[in-house]
């Protein structure tokens, strides 16, 4: 097999690379392209869509048995897809497929070398309408989103057909092990659940390529956290007081049953949008530290500010004094890219709310000068896409993330259980290992968070049944 240099020459000299790769970008180049099975799992900002674009190219411009390609990527993110193929590999056919799911069809019929689709697609058409045979080689962007074994999504990617396959994911390990496992089973359909520590590590290093930008660019400007500890205004403590000490028979009145977390979630909710400001009178002790962080940024700069929760973006978006727009998960293609177009380009200062479902993927803005995290996701591998979505190559100056933490509030609790989710992903992808013991959210970790037991909300002869 070629080298990354031998290969580096011939990508140069026959498919019209615009510019120069990185020389770590040509060795995931060659990883790929080396590869049938492979994890690229390079963190976020390392170019991770360049790479497989032009390792694409290689592989349908040889004789490698290889003559038809399928991605599957966030709907949000097949327009980039076809973009970033445009500007890569512009000697590749690409399609992407449209229409619903009876026309589709077509798509997969057709000789067309590659074809970019979503996950939604893929779920409704990869039963009965992709023959056998299609595709050589199946790549999955954004591979958490197969991350539950047991979902439609997941078997739809399962059962394409293919005789290579490679995941692209940053954060391949969200909340378990077995987000993992999901993963490495699309490459490596014989792999069993349940495997020995042993073998699930020797699989990690067998599939796997992970940098990190510490380790391949170490001239990138570093990204400064601060953790911004507040406390709650006079109306929001008693508002929120209120919630807590009626949390008891709040829940007992959902008549909750002994393996429902529906109504703990609901629960744990309001007591973060509290966090976030008061409905009675709006009163935000976020707020008012996100309007000094404003004052304090200058006249140049562009703050990204982030929630899990587009009613408090909605709430911030009437209050902030500086030029914004909004960017949620529900608005249009063109919308978003308005939004961004705004913060990229419109005079300073200028801020983006954007939800961080929203903001985790398939964004480049590397304009930011700011991050603010205005509430803590459930998630630490979201939150890292979303802040690593501004710390790009093209920075020049550090990139200054701040946190918002109330204290004494179940943000605190929160975040020790996201300190621990952190170390499960440094320990299972980072190094390879697989000791950790760290798990998901779990029913009873609600309850820690709210800091209740079964006693003090399930009937008597419940909590005998359970016992």
């Amino acid at each position: 097999m070629p080298d990354a240099g031998k290969l580096r020459s011939l990508a140069e000299s026959q498919l019209n690379v615009p510019k120069k790769l990185h020389d770590y970008q040509w060795e995931g180049v060659a990883y790929l392209y080396r590869s049938r099975s492979a994890l690229l799992a390079d963190e976020m900002g390392l170019g991770k869509t360049v790479q497989t674009a032009v390792a694409l190219a290689l592989l349908l411009n040889g004789n490698n048995d290889i003559n038809r390609a399928l991605i599957v990527a966030p709907a949000s993110l097949t327009a980039n897809w076809m973009s970033e193929l445009g500007t890569w590999s512009p000697s590749l056919t690409t399609r992407l497929i449209q229409g619903p799911s009876k026309s589709r069809e077509a798509y997969y019929l057709l000789p067309i070398p590659v074809l970019v689709g979503s996950y939604e697609q893929i779920r409704q058409d990869a039963i009965d309408r992709i023959p056998s045979g299609t595709f050589d080689l199946v790549i999955l962007d954004e591979a958490q989103r197969i991350k539950n074994r047991n979902s439609a999504t997941a078997l739809g990617c399962r059962i394409l057909p293919r005789t290579r396959a490679w995941a692209l994911s940053a954060t391949p390990l969200e909340n378990s092990e077995d987000d993992l496992m999901s993963i490495l089973g699309f490459l490596n359909p014989s792999m069993r659940k349940g495997m020995s520590t042993a073998n699930l590590a020797a699989q990690i290093e067998s599939l796997m390529l992970r940098r990190r930008k510490v380790d391949v660019r170490k001239e990138l400007p570093p990204v400064i956290f601060q953790d911004l500890q507040l406390e709650l205004t006079a109306p929001q403590r008693q508002e929120y007081d209120g919630l807590w000490m009626e949390r008891v028979d709040t829940l007992r009145t959902e008549q909750m049953g002994t393996d429902s977390s529906t109504a703990l979630l609901g629960l744990i909710t309001k007591l973060k949008i509290l966090c976030n400001y008061s409905s009675a009178d709006n009163a935000s002790s976020k707020l008012e530290a996100l309007e000094a962080i404003a004052d304090s940024a200058g006249g140049s700069a562009r703050i990204l500010i982030f929630s899990q929760f587009v009613k408090t973006l909605q709430w911030i978006s009437k209050r902030l004094g500086i030029p914004h727009d909004l960017l949620t998960g529900s608005m249009s293609a063109s919308a978003r890219y308005e939004a961004m177009n705004h913060f990229r380009k419109a005079d300073t200062p200028r801020a983006l709310l954007v939800s961080l479902k929203a903001g985790g993927v398939g964004l480049n803005l590397g304009e930011a000068t700011h991050v603010v995290l205005f509430d803590r996701w459930w998630n630490p591998a979201v939150e890292s896409q979303a802040i690593f979505r501004a710390h790009r190559f093209e920075r020049e100056y550090p990139l200054h993330v701040i946190r918002f933490l109330v204290c004494d509030s179940i943000e605190e609790r929160i975040a020790n259980i996201l300190e621990r989710k952190e170390l499960l992903f440094d320990n299972m992808v980072d190094s390879g290992s697989s000791d950790s013991q760290a798990h998901q959210f779990t029913r009873r970790e609600l309850m820690q968070i709210l800091e209740i037991t079964d006693g003090d909300i399930l009937p008597t002869e419940v909590q005998n049944q359970g016992g």
